[in-house]
């Protein structure tokens, strides 16, 4: 018998059946060698690489509309003592300063002394009254103007406090620092969102949607008045979506709160303002308050 194996033609012998007549399983592979499966990734299957990269910035993906209107709502009423007085200071303000100028209008303002001339023509002389009541009402309005950019000012302040923790106080509406950025500013807005409704309505819209945060980033940031209108403007290009749905909404509420006999302003206007402070933190990627 060879020892070279089977003769040719028979085939090899089959390696031996186990006890339920199937074959034995192979051999494993040797550790570590030709084939071994890799380890898994640390973590679990999924987990986001260290060090948060890749992680969304809080913003636009942290933002909706109706947590907005919840934190306004929610703020507001933590601090409705404090918001009311200062609305009603600010109100009661407001009409004290109308209610002089017109006033003093009424005083410069001469009677017109009006006539039939030689020809038969109606004629009435103004006098010098009129000039001069053009003037106060200038400078009236001019002041008023002022102490209006001072107080929306303030409010905003407050409104941006409260997103950071802050409670709301009056002295923060009637703070006067930094008073000549925000004048400036709000000089400068004005004009552009002016020119742009002269423009067919429509140009002074846009300018009025894309110019509504300059006084948040100048009081915010401590920016200049021109940065702080880019600044504005690159916000709301870069957010348009958001910014677009939020002003819509905040405009609602506002008109829902003057249909309701102007009373709803007291609860409105302030919502509306802490809910903006709200998406103006959120969507440049700052912490808010809870």
């Amino acid at each position: 018998m060879s020892n070279y194996g089977p003769p040719g033609g028979i085939p090899p012998e089959q390696p031996p059946l186990g006890g339920d007549g199937t074959p034995p399983p192979p051999p494993p592979p040797p550790a570590g060698g030709y084939g071994a499966a890799p380890p898994p990734p640390p973590g679990g299957y999924g987990a986001p690489p260290p060090g948060g990269y890749g992680a969304p910035p809080q913003g636009a993906s942290g933002w909706d509309v109706g947590s907005a209107i919840s934190y306004g709502w929610a703020k507001f009423q933590a601090n409705v003592g404090q918001i009311i007085i200062a609305g009603l200071v600010v109100f009661g303000g407001i009409v004290i300063f109308q209610i002089i100028g017109a006033v003093i209008r009424n005083v410069l303002v001469q009677d017109p002394e009006c006539y039939t001339d030689s020809n038969g023509f109606f004629q009435c002389d103004v006098g010098s009254g009129f000039v001069i009541s053009l003037v106060a009402t200038a400078i009236s309005s001019l002041l008023f103007f002022v102490v209006y950019q001072i107080i929306g000012a303030g409010i905003i302040r407050g409104a941006l406090s409260i997103t950071e923790g802050r409670p709301f106080t009056m002295s923060e509406v009637f703070k006067t620092d930094r008073i000549g950025p925000v004048i400036i500013t709000s000089v400068i807005s004005s004009v552009i969102i002016f020119v742009g409704f002269l423009l067919c309505i429509l140009p002074g819209i846009v300018a009025a949607f894309f110019l509504q945060y300059a006084l948040y980033f100048l009081l915010d940031k401590d920016m200049e008045p021109m940065d702080a209108i880019k600044a504005s403007v690159t916000f709301v290009k870069d957010n348009l979506g958001s910014a677009l749905v939020w002003s819509i909404v905040s405009y609602v509420i506002i008109l829902v709160g003057a249909i309701l006999c102007g009373v709803g302003l007291i609860v409105a206007i302030p919502v509306s303002l802490i809910g903006t402070a709200y998406t103006y933190k959120h969507l440049t990627g700052q912490p808010v308050a809870p």
